[in-house]
């Protein structure tokens, strides 16, 4: 399944084990220097990840850029790799120096670090989706009162929603799913869950999140307000929901 996330990543998923293991790492990019980020990270590293899957090592690895300005110091671009179960995550193997070697070059030629530091990395558990491709994915983060009552709800009433309107093609959404944040976690964390929405044009994403009022809404989505507790599972609200383009994406299926 090619373009398959989350974070949202998903962001960018492969396979059908919802026991999937997320990485992302949120990074900082100077705007005079995102083309010699995106090129170093596209061109070399990617290389390093693609071995990683030939290995086994790894089962997805994808480059997403931050399409809103949120505040001028908050990461911009975000990392994603995937492995199979947590049993498989061992860093160490995937940028060995003989997987790095696949690059041609140095790794200190074309690291990134230095000019875009890492803001800060999550471990995410895939907890459910629909499969789909898209170029674009709204990723809500959430950090409900019970986060079990919202995993639940969102597996047993938003899910068959979404299912319905990816298959008909309404709502511009081809793709849904859920993390759940393995670490780092704690009252000062920024999410312990979050939700995602693919798609394939920015018009459709636009269309998704501006206001619609009442009256022209479906009769489905009237009806899973009319069931939903997420008032009570989540009372304050997504702590954001940011959109983020698709720069880059290897999985299984392309090697």
């Amino acid at each position: 399944m090619k373009k398959l996330l989350i974070l949202i990543a998903s962001f960018i998923f492969t396979g059908s084990s919802f026991a999937q293991v997320v990485y992302m790492q949120f990074r900082n990019v100077p705007l005079d220097r995102q083309a010699e980020f995106v090129e170093k990270e596209t061109k070399y590293w990617s290389k390093v990840a693609k071995t990683a899957m030939d290995n086994g090592q790894m089962v997805g690895w994808s480059l997403w850029r931050k399409a809103n300005v949120t505040s001028a110091d908050d990461p911009n671009y975000v990392l994603v790799n995937i492995f199979e179960s947590v049993d498989d995550i061992d860093p160490a193997a995937i940028w060995s120096e003989s997987n790095m070697k696949t690059m041609g070059v140095p790794p200190e030629m074309v690291e990134t670090q230095s000019f875009a530091p890492t803001a800060f990395d999550y471990w995410t558990q895939v907890e459910d989706m629909i499969p789909g491709d898209y170029k674009y994915a709204i990723i809500n983060y959430a950090m409900p009162d019970n986060l079990g009552a919202f995993i639940e709800e969102n597996r047993t009433l938003w899910k068959p929603f979404f299912e319905k309107n990816v298959a008909a093609g309404t709502m511009g959404v081809s793709s849904w799913g859920m993390l759940s944040v393995i670490a780092p976690k704690g009252n000062l964390s920024r999410f312990s869950v979050l939700t995602w929405d693919g798609f394939n044009k920015m018009s459709d994403v636009m269309n998704y999140m501006r206001y619609t009022s009442e009256e022209n809404t479906s009769s489905d989505w009237n009806d899973i307000i009319s069931k939903t507790k997420m008032a009570e599972i989540l009372p304050q609200g997504f702590e954001y929901s940011i959109v983020y383009e698709l720069v880059m994406n290897i999985s299984p299926e392309e090697n």
